[in-house]
């Protein structure tokens, strides 16, 4: 009998013991397909585009009475399908905005606050203010241009009323991206800055910016695209300049470089390092300009770049890494009506032949875009050597 009670006590211990490895296998499983589920990779789109110009015959003749106020509506108009499909629309303004002093074009510009309520309006989330027209109405030019982009509700990175820490935070979808710019040139306007307040403006120091990206990286950002404005104007390879502080940007852990300032397009660059996809396109062009070829004798002042980078990050990871990239080549379309001159930015693909915007072309200028096209086509995509 006793020995029959503790072959009986034997047995279900044996059967508590596998009984318990099924539930800790079974509760095992369920916290692992929990946490699957739980990690969920996120996705978001970053579209940019380079140099925002305002000559003052963009805008001059779009005065709108009954509104009291300058049209810039036409701008980005056949471009917001485009800006839309974004998450985060950022450009390059290159102009300052100071309602106390004349509005004025190249040399110094000065453009209309305007300008900014529509490119929000339009769906830009974001300024780069770093660049060498930042200081050509002073340091209230560049106070009053980031007070009336806080007015409109549009972030900017690049110049700086107070001295904070330096960039801005985008949060989409759980990703943060961190924004900074940095310019190679200030036109000598630069000493209108006095020495306490050079905060403002945001030169090329390599132990500043290296102290920028750790310090958004302390703030969270999972992710570092930085604008600088630098290289040559109207050259069509980076200089060494850009070449070398390009490399400088990725040790010190940007993950995409969107270059602007020579006014022409230049080619892109794909990099693989600790494993992670890296881009650089040395410069976007012109988004919006009166630069053509008719007066400035130069190729390409009329063509400029939409880039979008497709980003990801899962909720388990601290950095997002880049997807992918697709280039979208603009052309500043121009033309007159009555009086006044309008301007379009058109993706250049809507503009040839089979694109939605063609018929809107006379002959003259559908060549014109067609040649335009294959040259922003080769070189963005030329990975020769420099010439």
């Amino acid at each position: 009998m006793i020995k029959l009670k503790k072959k009986f006590i034997a047995t279900i211990v044996v059967i508590c013991v596998i009984l318990t490895g099924f539930i800790y296998k079974y509760n095992l499983e369920n916290a692992r397909v929990k946490e699957a589920k739980e990690d969920i990779k996120r996705e978001i789109n970053i579209m940019a585009t380079g140099d925002i110009m305002y000559h003052k015959i963009t805008y001059i003749n779009n005065f709108n009475e009954e509104k009291g106020e300058y049209d810039f509506s036409s701008f980005y108009d056949k471009m917001k399908p485009y800006i839309d499909s974004s998450d985060i629309m950022v450009g390059n303004y290159e102009t300052t905005s100071d309602p106390n002093r004349e509005y004025s074009g190249f040399p110094c510009f000065n453009t209309p606050p305007e300008s900014i309520k529509y490119l929000k309006e339009i769906g830009f989330d974001a300024l780069s203010t770093a660049n060498n027209h930042c200081v050509d109405t002073g340091e209230n030019g560049i106070i009053s241009t980031i007070d009336i982009m806080n007015e409109n509700n549009i972030k900017h990175f690049g110049t700086y009323k107070e001295n904070i820490d330096r960039g801005i935070i985008i949060e989409k979808d759980n990703i943060k991206v961190g924004f900074l710019s940095y310019s190679e040139s200030f036109n000598g306007m630069d000493q209108l800055v006095s020495q306490e307040n050079k905060f403002m403006i945001s030169p090329f120091n390599l132990d500043q910016i290296k102290e920028d990206i750790e310090k958004l990286n302390e703030k969270g950002a999972n992710f570092i695209v930085i604008y600088p404005h630098w290289g040559v104007e109207y050259a069509k390879q980076p200089s060494d300049f850009q070449k070398n502080m390009n490399d400088e940007l990725f040790k010190l852990g940007a993950d995409v470089v969107l270059g602007s300032h020579p006014h022409v397009l230049q080619r892109v660059e794909e990099k693989i390092i600790d494993g992670k996809k890296k881009f650089t396109i040395y410069s976007m062009g012109n988004s919006i300009s009166n630069q053509r070829k008719e007066w400035m004798k130069r190729d390409g002042t009329e063509t400029g770049v939409f880039v979008s980078l497709n980003i990801s990050k899962k909720d388990s990871e601290n950095k997002a890494v880049l997807e992918n990239v697709s280039l979208i080549p603009t052309y500043v379309h121009r033309y007159k009506i009555n009086n006044r001159t309008v301007y379009e930015v058109i993706a250049l693909k809507d503009l040839i032949d089979g694109g939605v915007y063609r018929d809107i072309l006379d002959e003259g200028t559908k060549y014109k875009v067609d040649k335009h096209y294959e040259d922003a086509m080769e070189i963005l995509y030329s990975l020769g050597d420099d010439k």
